[in-house]
């Protein structure tokens, strides 16, 4: 998922140059964050009030719904991404903070750290995999999510999404070698196959290279 670049850029529409303020993307993520947060129940009416209070430059309580623990869904680990993926490695202490201001449950984050036997220093990418495996059932539902996720082209849409080949051997690897139902002769097939699929469709990956290929397995249980 990548982001507009930060000096902002004119982006061809209709024979018109559009440009994107550089503070639209991080302006639009602080609200969406606080809102995930506040879980309003009429986000209209807080949107309304959020804005108000911001353009005659009055301070805004945003305070967690303390009856609402949020689970950690697809559309949260988007806007993980969005924030942390421009770093190769995060601190713990900084995912926990951010964990903890999205008013999620520490076991769960506690249980992901745990699986993917993370230490103080986090590669990003490599925790975002745990993420999106705890979230799916196998390997492929998994790596699904994640192409949702780092979707590396805006007209590549849903149900489809695309990652360079090189970010999804990264991810399928990580993955499958920590799965014991998976050899490496295995890893070698698919990453073989998806190779020369990238190779013909300019180095891409696409969720429907493998979502219901009969000729592609990416576990034993998919």
């Amino acid at each position: 998922m990548s982001r507009p670049n930060s000096s902002g850029s004119g982006c061809s529409h209709t024979g018109m140059s559009v440009h994107i303020p550089q503070e639209l993307p991080d302006f639009l993520l602080q609200f969406t964050k606080d809102a995930i947060r506040a879980q309003p129940e009429d986000i209209i009416e807080y949107s309304t009030a959020y804005f108000t209070a911001m353009v005659k430059g009055q301070p805004f309580s945003v305070k967690p719904n303390p009856e609402t623990k949020l689970e950690l869904t697809n559309e949260i680990l988007g806007i993980l991404h969005s924030q942390l993926s421009e770093r190769e490695t995060v601190r713990k202490l900084e995912i926990g903070l951010i964990w903890k201001s999205l008013n999620m449950p520490e076991n769960t984050l506690n249980h992901i750290l745990s699986m993917g036997k993370f230490g103080e220093e986090i590669e990003w990418n490599k925790f975002l995999a745990s993420c999106c495996s705890y979230l799916g059932k196998n390997v492929k539902d998994a790596l699904t999510q994640a192409c949702y996720i780092m979707n590396c082209d805006s007209n590549c849409k849903p149900p489809d999404a695309c990652v360079s080949f090189e970010t999804f051997r990264f991810l399928y690897t990580y993955l499958a070698v920590g799965n014991e139902n998976i050899s490496q002769s295995q890893i070698d097939r698919v990453l073989s196959y998806l190779q020369k699929r990238a190779i013909s469709n300019n180095g891409v990956v696409k969720v429907s290279d493998f979502i219901n290929n009969r000729k592609l397995r990416l576990d034993p249980t998919n």
